[in-house]
């Protein structure tokens, strides 16, 4: 978060807002309700400032990041592909201005950090350039990212080397980078994962690209026809039915016998039910395909949705 202004007197607010925000959320309230509750504590102060924050819960068991936003830049989230997406976090205004409006509304985004993805948070002191806007910050941090480091600290460093430092930028910096431990399973049972975005027009295609890409280098390019085929169905079916994207997992299972397992997980606790369309049908086939190609198919629930998995039998070496 940051506080309007560079005096001692902005400073000395931070520390009392950041001490009111840890003292909300460890007494378990949701995101929405910590923000709510930080405005009014700083409408009350003896002071006329106000102060923006994007304020995030990670479950690191689980990957989902719950977030808000008051009148704060929006996080960035890089994915495994190198891939930087600006996810769309509803916003409210800056904190104490929400109060004297009375509309502390903060709307929360839920967002689904896979194994390998990095999330990170700042503060516009570190993408304001002289003579430039916001926007051109923005690209300008979104690239850095792309091409920086793999590990958090490492990446820190980078973003506050390239554009912090470079710019020479008068304002103070908050740089937060949480990066989600890798899931690459081992070399006898590999194991990849990808976040599927609803408002990605690429991201179906190239998923697609990436299962025929690991199948052939774990050296199962025999059932990546097929894994394709189920896989494009079932992301079909979670972006198209469900509310937010999905995440896939591939893996192998050694067995015996030697399995190729996709996973589709969702939001939705629906099941999905194998549909009998007519022969004019335009929907209705994603799991008669789905069938058709894999040996098994079947659902678990998994905490506030679900996990639509199907196998692949491995040809023998």
């Amino acid at each position: 978060g940051d506080v309007q202004g560079h005096d001692t007197h902005a400073a000395a607010i931070m520390g009392q807002l950041r001490i009111a925000l840890r003292a909300f959320a460890g007494e378990g309230h949701p995101p929405s309700t910590v923000l709510s509750r930080a405005s009014r504590f700083l409408a009350e102060l003896d002071t006329e400032r106000f102060a923006t924050c994007t304020y995030a819960q990670f479950d690191p068991a689980t990957g989902i990041v719950r977030a808000v936003r008051a009148g704060h830049l929006p996080p960035l989230v890089r994915h495994v592909d190198g891939r930087v997406g600006i996810p769309r976090l509803h916003g409210g205004l800056p904190l104490g201005i929400a109060t004297d409006f009375e509309i502390e509304d903060f709307p929360e985004t839920r967002l689904d950090l896979v194994p390998g993805e990095t999330l990170v948070l700042c503060t516009d002191g570190l993408v304001e350039e002289p003579g430039l806007d916001l926007d051109a910050g923005m690209q300008a941090l979104s690239g850095a990212l792309s091409t920086g480091p793999e590990h958090a600290e490492d990446i820190a460093d980078h973003l506050s080397s390239t554009l912090w430092e470079t710019w020479g930028s008068g304002d103070d910096v908050a740089l937060l980078v949480l990066r989600r431990v890798p899931d690459p399973g081992t070399p006898k049972a590999p194991r990849i994962h990808r976040y599927v975005h609803q408002a990605d027009p690429e991201g179906l295609a190239d998923t697609r690209a990436a299962l025929r890409e690991h199948l052939t280098a774990w050296g199962l390019g025999e059932v990546a026809d097929d894994v394709e085929v189920a896989a494009g169905e079932l992301l079909v079916n979670a972006l198209v039915h469900t509310e937010g994207g999905a995440i896939l997992t591939l893996e192998v299972l050694t067995g015996p016998p030697r399995t190729v397992r996709l996973w589709v997980k969702d939001r939705s606790s629906a099941r999905p039910h194998r549909r009998s369309p007519g022969e004019t049908a335009t929907s209705g086939r994603g799991l008669m395909l789905v069938e058709a190609t894999a040996s098994r198919w079947g659902v678990e629930p998994r905490g506030e949705g679900k996990a639509v998995w199907c196998d692949f039998v491995a040809p023998e070496d």
